[in-house]
């Protein structure tokens, strides 16, 4: 489009194309934007996918560790179980985010195994004889940390790798069913 045509708003005339092209341009079918957000995303590069997997296990790892470390948390003298509850949050929260941003089946084991090696590593006794999971009167805490963070992370992990549809696993803008509508959107109403 030339600079005068531009200013003056006028479009110059499209060059006629064989019919042939005109014939295979007519034959593509249309896509909406709805259908077009349904498209499955490409797969990532695998370098990329890898850095994700890295990043997951870590953020799982430091999850443990914040949980262990709260293990032993008090009110006054009374013991609060923000561990456990935290444990299975996290390993709910990031197989499923980690599933859904991308779309890869595999890549929501790499939080819960960095989690639980975390876990199991920082569960064991040091040479100099401590501890971060205590028996005692927080043993009941120790125990749920492990037992219930585990078996969410088994559960998340296990419902992520079904071939089914997972729920969560694109981030798109709802369609407005009114506008893909066909019709004048009268209903019939005159």
């Amino acid at each position: 489009m030339s600079r005068r045509d531009r200013a003056s708003g006028t479009r110059p005339e499209a060059t006629p194309q064989p019919a042939t092209a005109r014939r295979a341009a007519t034959a593509q079918p249309r896509v909406s934007r709805a259908e077009a957000a349904v498209r499955p995303p490409t797969a990532p590069r695998p370098g990329l996918l890898a850095l994700g997997y890295l990043l997951f296990a870590v953020a799982g790892a430091m999850t443990a560790a914040i949980e262990v470390l709260l293990v032993p948390s008090r009110i006054g003298q009374t013991l609060v179980p923000l561990a456990p509850a935290l444990a299975v949050l996290s390993n709910v929260a990031l197989p499923a985010l980690s599933r859904g941003l991308t779309d890869s089946r595999a890549s929501a084991v790499p939080p819960f195994a960095g989690w639980l090696a975390a876990t199991l590593v920082l569960a064991g006794a040091r040479p100099e004889g401590d501890v971060l999971l205590p028996a005692g009167d927080a043993a009941y805490i120790s125990y749920s940390l492990l037992i219930l963070g585990t078996l969410a992370g088994a559960v998340t992990v296990g419902r992520a790798n079904r071939p089914l549809r997972w729920p969560g696993h694109r981030f798109s803008p709802p369609v407005s069913s009114r506008r893909e509508r066909a019709g004048s959107g009268s209903d019939g109403v005159r």
